[in-house]
């Protein structure tokens, strides 16, 4: 096996342009996602942005090579001998008043067959990382709505 591909959506009721605005701050990821220490980006978050994830055990270098702003990002990260790629697709769409945020993480070349075992925890970790992340925004928005009509 050469190739990974994951998907996982889930619904908030935040609306697009707030969930991408708290998404899209690298430091909120860390504090949602299980290991890892912290995020750093170098600059702006925009295409060509380059960035790494730090946790215990390692760091992993990326860049985020597509930015549509309010719509979709990508980030990609290569494996240290640059056959592995990993790549973290983030899309924001309107549903309803709220907003459907979809991952999809696709792995290939060495990446996937030499860390199976870390392939597999991604995928076990993302619903509930997602579902952590869905939960920070609706109280957010409920906390919003509160302040706005009170």
């Amino acid at each position: 096996m050469d190739e990974w591909e994951f998907e996982h959506s889930i619904f908030t009721i935040a609306n697009r342009k707030d969930a991408w605005d708290y998404c899209s701050d690298v430091e909120n990821h860390a504090n949602m996602e299980p290991g890892i220490e912290r995020i750093e980006l170098d600059g702006s978050f925009v295409t060509g942005t380059t960035g790494r994830t730090i946790t215990s055990d390692y760091t992993q270098e990326w860049e985020l090579t597509t930015v549509a702003e309010g719509q979709q990002w990508i980030i990609t990260g290569y494996t240290p001998d640059g056959n592995g790629i990993l790549r973290f697709a983030w899309k924001f769409e309107d549903e309803g008043s709220g907003t459907r945020m979809t991952q999809r993480i696709t792995a290939s070349g060495t990446l996937v067959e030499q860390f199976p075992d870390e392939i597999q925890q991604m995928e076990e970790n993302v619903p509930d990382a997602m579902a952590k992340l869905a939960a920070e925004l609706d109280r957010l928005a409920k906390e919003e709505w509160d302040n706005d009509h009170s």
